[in-house]
């Protein structure tokens, strides 16, 4: 990563004659299998950054209607696709049930309802997810990871298919305005039977990348990864969530891919080595 960055600098620095052409070295083209691991990587980061924001509005909306019922509240889960999901507020009883639920619909809180009576029974899948999250906190726990920051955010992802696990994403949080987190995250994946799997790190420590220069409205940042030879859905996450276009550097071999809001990841051109 640092020598990716010294070789943007260094072209940067060299006056126009001293640059010879190519200056930049063509990304191989993602084979089909890569484009379709690319595709879904992009469509789960939205889905999480949508469940994130709906969880977070929703979090704002709620409390201040709890009243005397804060003390009872459990936590939160979302569900449903990532143009409209659904939050659900939840009570500490044993099956839960609903205190509270809203719908995202253009970035935006809708039909936000107080839940009581037969209203606030829970159905099986979403009382699965509860039930997802908490046995993945407990493996997280268990393992003696820590968030890079405050406390996690969580995100749960209902499984595709009825035997299929569900997907409980651990995500240090942003601690400053401008900021982009994108180490420090973790995925737990719950089977059906609710037996947790072993914490996944999607990096090797903690990162975060600083603001944009005061002026810049939008600034490319740039990191790397060491987990996976592609991009990973914490990427996507944070584009969409922080809107800021990133970088991907995939070393050995040297590979890069950019990703921008709203839009399908790209490979990007590494800059070549100026020669004189």
């Amino acid at each position: 990563m640092r020598r990716f960055l010294l070789l943007l600098a260094a072209c940067a620095a060299l006056p126009a004659a001293a640059q010879t052409t190519p200056t930049t070295v063509p990304a191989p083209v993602p084979t089909a299998a890569e484009q379709a691991e690319l595709d879904r990587i992009v469509a789960r980061g939205r889905l999480m950054a949508a469940y994130d924001r709906a969880a977070w509005l929703g979090t704002d909306d709620v409390m201040p209607h709890l009243g005397q019922r804060r003390d009872q509240a459990g936590g939160w889960i979302v569900d449903g696709p990532a143009s409209e999901p659904t939050v659900v507020f939840h009570d500490r009883s044993n099956p839960p049930r609903a205190l509270y639920s809203a719908r995202l619909v253009g970035g935006k809180l809708v039909d936000a309802t107080m839940l009581s009576g037969d209203a606030a029974i829970l159905s099986p899948e979403r009382l699965r997810l509860i039930a997802a999250r908490n046995a993945a906190a407990k493996a997280i726990g268990a393992a003696g990871i820590g968030p890079c920051g405050s406390s996690f955010n969580t995100v749960v992802v209902p499984p595709l298919t009825a035997t299929g696990p569900t997907s409980v994403y651990f995500l240090s949080p942003q601690m400053k305005a401008g900021e982009m987190p994108i180490g420090g995250h973790y995925r737990v994946e719950v089977a059906v039977d609710g037996t947790p799997g072993t914490p996944y790190a999607f990096s090797k420590g903690c990162m975060t990348l600083p603001p944009p220069p005061p002026g810049v409205r939008e600034a490319l940042a740039i990191a790397s990864t060491l987990t996976a030879p592609l991009p990973n859905e914490t990427h996507s996450f944070a584009v969409e969530a922080y809107r800021r276009p990133l970088v991907v550097v995939i070393p050995g071999p040297a590979r890069a891919f950019l990703l921008r809001p709203g839009q399908p990841v790209r490979p990007f051109d590494m800059p070549a080595t100026p020669r004189r």
